[in-house]
């Protein structure tokens, strides 16, 4: 979800809707929870790759904190923190985009490094070491990421 209106909805093929706030983007990650404090405190590595907004290559790497907020039965809710590098094919091959300078540029990529990138998981446990899980990471200024999938604990 993008917290303003696009100058360039036409670029979202996945858009939801004709301003381009809402976008399917789709994808997955790959993360790996060292726990320092019983099952409780982690220190988290996550990678992630998918198909941005302009359905371009894109991905993220995560090193942070991770915290259990609360467990009860078969709920439970995580919370992390810590910097994040955001990463994606350049934009400024497609046509129409016109580039703003939010972020930096290596070669055929655009980058974007943020101290405080977080999120929030919840876990619905289904069966065993399988869990239903929804999580969002709060990307302000730009926008707000939901997603779904499934998680198995190792």
């Amino acid at each position: 979800m993008h917290l303003r209106q696009t100058p360039y909805p036409e670029l979202f093929k996945n858009r939801l809707d004709r301003k381009g706030i809402a976008v399917l983007n789709f994808g997955g990650i790959v993360g790996y929870d060292r726990f320092v404090v019983r099952d409780v405190i982690s220190v988290r590595v996550e990678q992630g790759l998918y198909s941005d907004c302009a359905s371009s290559m894109a991905g993220f790497t995560h090193l942070g904190w991770r915290g259990q907020i609360f467990r009860t039965g078969r709920h439970s809710l995580n919370g992390g923190f810590g910097p994040t590098l955001v990463y994606r094919r350049d934009w400024n091959r497609l046509p129409g985009y016109e580039d703003d300078g939010y972020f930096e540029r290596s070669g055929d990529w655009q980058y974007k490094f943020y101290w405080y990138g977080g999120e929030f998981e919840y876990n619905y446990q289904l069966k065993g070491q399988y869990d239903l899980s929804l999580n969002l990471v709060p990307g302000i200024p730009e926008l707000v990421s939901f997603g779904a999938g499934f998680r198995k604990r190792f």
